[in-house]
């Protein structure tokens, strides 16, 4: 599991560091407090911080690395999924 973190971990550091963050959308399995998951977009913008386990943002909320499962690009399409990795350059 930790090098599928890390994968991820890079991945989300990627987008941070691209110099366009918010030409990006991150989608993660959100846990909705009346049970179930759902899938919820993060703007990279509202991280800050990303560690071996989560990605932290301004609001002081955590996300788990393991629910990020697809970053896209907001003008249209996949620029990494989950399993696949990066899917355009």
């Amino acid at each position: 599991m930790a090098k599928r973190r890390s994968r991820i971990r890079d991945a989300v550091n990627r987008v941070l560091y691209s110099g366009d963050p918010e030409g990006y959308v991150i989608l993660y399995r959100h846990r909705r407090p009346e049970g179930g998951e759902t899938l919820a977009e993060l703007d990279p913008r509202f991280i800050v911080k990303v560690d071996s386990w989560a990605v932290h943002l301004a609001t002081g909320e955590s996300i788990p690395l393991h629910r990020i499962v697809e970053i896209r690009r907001r003008s249209g399409g996949a620029a990494w999924r989950r399993g696949e990795g990066w899917v355009e350059e």
